[in-house]
């Protein structure tokens, strides 16, 4: 059984709020506005390349543009754990399960067999989390910014027969349509339809949707890590 353990990272917390274990977009900006040395959401958005207003509506919708945010990290050789990374502690010692890309798919239709699940990879993380929790690694959807790292995201079990909590980030796993990553929102108009958002930003926006019914285990996401596979 392959094993990982993530390097410990300083992460910093001044003027953080956290959504359900998640740093929330003025965290993050706060985070980003620190190590850039800038004070306003103006001087941000000049050194992040979007307008004056999308900051606050990043804010305002607590949803940001993280293709975008991990381009500009890489561009400018930011430890990008110390932007996103939160609820940092000395590493645990219990390892947990890391479903990489190649194997999703498999994931799906053979979650529940024990001599599959033996065969992944345990990864163990330098934050808290509980020894139910599942690690999942998330698309690379920043190649125009040169990023060749891998991120993961640290999902808690979730109830099936719990609501789901709209604008919060989820793995969604699906039997019919697969493995999503992504926040959840519902569908306008209909109580039981939902969207998973597994891209959000300017350029592009990409969002599956699915009854509600249809999702056979969800894990709420509470933390992601990168690992730079540059070096």
């Amino acid at each position: 059984m392959k094993r990982f353990e993530a390097d410990k990272q300083s992460v910093s917390t001044d003027h953080c709020d956290y959504v359900d274990g998640m740093p929330s977009a003025e965290a993050v900006l706060n985070n980003l506005k620190t190590e850039f040395g800038v004070r306003t959401n103006r001087e941000l958005s000049d050194v992040l390349e979007v307008r004056a207003n999308t900051i606050s509506t990043w804010k305002k919708r607590n949803s940001l543009d993280y293709a975008r945010l991990i381009g500009i990290g890489k561009k400018y050789g930011m430890d990008l754990n110390r932007i996103f990374l939160n609820n940092i502690a000395s590493p645990q010692h219990n390892d947990i399960i890391a479903v990489p890309r190649e194997l999703q798919y498999q994931y799906v239709t053979r979650r529940r067999e024990n001599a599959f699940l033996e065969t992944l990879p345990r990864y163990r993380f330098p934050f808290r989390y509980s020894e139910n929790a599942r690690a999942f690694q998330m698309a690379d959807a920043t190649h125009s910014f040169n990023f060749r790292g891998v991120s993961y995201v640290i999902g808690e079990p979730d109830l099936i027969e719990k609501e789901l909590q709209y604008g919060e980030t989820y793995v969604i796993v699906s039997e019919k349509r697969g493995l999503f990553i992504g926040r959840v929102e519902q569908q306008q108009g209909s109580r039981n339809m939902i969207n998973v958002i597994t891209r959000d930003n300017e350029m592009m926006k990409n969002s599956i949707g699915m009854d509600r019914s249809e999702i056979m285990e969800r894990w709420k996401v509470t933390n992601m890590i990168f690992q730079d596979l540059i070096g």
